[in-house]
């Protein structure tokens, strides 16, 4: 099953900001996307899971037209956890929140971000 979570983005006066997605999300992350509204060109978006501290996503100047984003995690070889290029897995959730920190958005801008994930195995 498939869901949808979205939230709005204003940044402050220094042109940061940061905001969380869902609560306790269980599935896999299918998707994220980004609609900068007024937020400047050279924003940058650090996305990560609350919880698990797991990096998701990080766009630097992401601009300013809306831009969807398909994060994966590389799949890891037994031996020494060395990165096999050529697999990526969707990234696990348990009992998440989406944590989204933008910065250089410029001042008091709006935005929002949205993901999609899938609860069931994929």
């Amino acid at each position: 099953m498939l869901h949808k979570t979205t939230v709005a983005i204003t940044t402050d006066g220094a042109g940061a900001a940061t905001v969380y997605l869902g609560t306790k999300i269980r599935g896999h992350l299918l998707s994220i996307i980004y609609r900068p509204g007024t937020i400047a060109t050279g924003g940058d978006l650090v996305i990560t899971l609350e919880t698990a501290l797991t990096p998701v996503l990080t766009v630097t100047n992401a601009g300013t037209a809306d831009v969807y984003y398909y994060p994966r995690a590389p799949a890891n070889a037994v031996a020494d956890a060395v990165a096999v290029t050529d697999s990526a897995e969707m990234i696990p959730m348990v009992d998440e929140r989406i944590k989204v920190v933008v910065a250089q958005g410029g001042a008091t801008k709006t935005g929002s971000i949205e993901v999609i994930w899938n609860t069931e195995m994929p």
